[in-house]
């Protein structure tokens, strides 16, 4: 998951053009019980976040709770998430938001140490403008949620 741009539309495999705006919440909670089965999903918890990966735009479906951060990517082409990561309440050390022109950023910093000695820390863009209606509900709640907390 690295920072990048924000796209509407993109390429899959076949050179056609696929919208995000129809990725199914209910695909992503079927993915996270596979993963998390001992836990109580709530879909007020999940958003989208962009990243671009040599120029190649990469989806995640993220869960963000008190206790647990958990993202799968969102392969468009056959519609199913894999390669889920996550990171339990004890390992996140802090959570931001940054407001930024067409993305709000979500920085993660972690108390996890990698092979380089430092903490790893996330960044990851939540789009302002995508129009999949439970995300742009849940980025509403948590940069609400977020603003609480500063005050």
């Amino acid at each position: 998951m690295y920072p990048g741009t924000f796209n509407t539309i993109l390429n899959n495999k076949d050179g056609g053009k696929v919208s995000f705006f129809f990725i199914q919440q209910t695909r992503f909670e079927q993915y996270f019980k596979q993963q998390h089965p001992k836990t109580q999903y709530d879909p007020t918890k999940v958003v989208l976040a962009i990243s671009t990966i040599k120029t190649k735009p990469i989806i995640n479906c993220l869960y963000l709770s008190d206790d647990l951060f958990f993202a799968a990517r969102y392969h468009s082409g056959l519609d199913y998430f894999a390669d889920g990561f996550s990171l339990t309440g004890t390992q996140i050390k802090k959570m931001s938001l940054h407001e930024e022109l067409l993305s709000v950023k979500l920085t993660i910093e972690t108390n996890v140490i990698l092979k380089n000695g430092q903490p790893m820390i996330l960044k990851l863009n939540l789009p302002k403008l995508n129009r999949t209606p439970w995300h742009i509900r849940n980025l509403k709640k948590l940069r609400l949620q977020f603003a609480a907390k500063k005050n």
